[in-house]
């Protein structure tokens, strides 16, 4: 876990330095204002920055731009014939879906399959519903919220020096983010800024800066890309706010499980991996704040995406199960070394994409099976230190102990925290 992760774990609110704001104030409005002008020639500019042509021959389908040039692939007039008849399904299938605002059937199918990469754009704001969303929103909050959150941000976000920070790092080997201070990276920082005004109990955290860029791929326009990170978060679907509110809790919880499940599912693996002290913490970390992100190649983690988006958090679970799955002899077999490597280089190997999905399946037809596809009910997280280890929780005679008394107070159940708005 890198340190702005483990600053994050620590937060501690009582180191909010009030005697500072004014510097941060200022600061906040030269960044804002550096977005605003956009690009400039005047910008200290690196090489690699500015696009020219070799780098359209360098560039993959999916906009990523590669150290060698990439070969022309000869075009199968059968395989192009057979695409397109079935893009035109899933068009007829998208526009039943818009008209009735109800999923086909078979579109669930069609989806573990993989969706069309050009109709991602239309098929994944009806799966996170951002219409809707939006309107909810703003008929309980006012119109324009986007935009006003934009302004809010503007005045007061504390995120702004970090989020400055990260989207000059985000996918800079991608054509839309390549250019520094471009339209794109003015969308991103934009839609990070009027989140962390938005959803104040989140605010910022590293890791979602490429969740909406990769909503911004597919989307394009910067406040849909707004309320799909909406969705995402606050979505009883996906649930992913705890990821990122100070502390990290749900990656606690995923952490946890996850080494439940290591052991029920794949034992072996677990035990080797325990024997080298391999802990979840070391590779597991980033697979569950970003779905998988960057840590896959990224043909799959569309794939896991257009999955994640259908089935929600439980694929998550799944999906971390069905990788050591699948890679179970390489893992037995490696050392220490050779697992890091192997771990590190995940996303950049050639893999069978197909055999991972079909893992994938089988594992969460396993794990819901045993009830054991969802995390366990937050509990205790208020008694999670972060200075403990992440895999590690107090016994299950004091969990009781505690659960009860919270019970008591509270009426019974549990339930997540919910969303702080800020006034408007």
């Amino acid at each position: 876990m890198d340190s702005a992760l483990l600053a994050r774990a620590n937060f501690d609110p009582s180191s909010y330095d009030a005697e500072k704001e004014r510097e941060r104030a200022e600061e906040r409005e030269r960044i804002f204002e550096r977005y605003t002008q956009g690009r400039s020639r005047t910008d200290d500019i690196e090489p690699w920055e500015e696009p020219n042509f070799s780098h359209y021959m360098k560039k993959d389908h999916y906009g990523f731009i590669h150290e060698k040039p990439i070969p022309m692939e000869p075009v199968d007039k059968k395989s192009l014939e057979k695409k397109q008849m079935k893009e035109k399904k899933w068009l007829r299938m998208v526009k039943h879906w818009q008209e009735t605002n109800r999923m086909p059937e078979d579109l669930k199918s069609r989806i573990w399959k993989g969706c069309p990469d050009s109709l991602r754009g239309q098929v994944w704001p009806l799966m996170l519903r951002i219409r809707e969303i939006k309107q909810s929103n703003e008929k309980q909050h006012g119109p324009n919220m986007y935009e006003r959150m934009k302004e809010k941000a503007r005045r007061k976000s504390p995120d702004i020096r970090q989020i400055d920070l990260d989207v000059h790092r985000t996918y800079r080997n991608h054509e839309m983010f390549q250019l520094k201070y471009g339209v794109m990276q003015q969308k991103l920082f934009y839609v990070l800024a009027a989140y962390s005004m938005f959803n104040k109990e989140v605010g910022y955290c590293q890791g979602m800066a490429n969740v909406v860029a990769l909503m911004l791929m597919y989307l394009h326009e910067e406040e849909d890309a707004f309320w799909a990170l909406t969705s995402l978060l606050r979505g009883e679907r996906y649930q992913m706010n705890d990821f990122f509110t100070p502390r990290l809790p749900k990656l606690f919880r995923c952490l946890d499980h996850h080494m439940v499940l290591r052991k029920k599912f794949i034992p072996s693996v677990h035990k080797h991996l325990k024997k080298l002290q391999y802990e979840p913490t070391l590779y597991a970390t980033k697979w569950f704040l970003q779905c998988f992100l960057d840590k896959l190649p990224f043909s799959l983690a569309l794939r896991v995406w257009d999955i994640f988006l259908l089935e929600g958090e439980e694929i998550e679970t799944a999906m971390a199960i069905a990788i050591l799955r699948t890679f179970k002899k390489t893992l037995i077999k490696s050392n220490d070394e050779q697992l890091n490597d192997f771990m590190c280089r995940l996303g950049e190997s050639q893999l069978d994409e197909e055999k991972i999905i079909d893992n994938l399946s089988e594992v969460l037809l396993d794990l819901r099976r045993q009830r054991m596809s969802h995390l366990p009910k937050p509990t205790i997280i208020e008694e999670i230190k972060p200075s403990e280890s992440m895999s590690t929780l107090p016994s299950n005679k004091k969990v009781k102990k505690k659960k009860k008394n919270r019970d008591m107070n509270n009426g019974g159940g549990n339930t997540l925290p919910s969303m702080h708005m800020t006034s408007l």
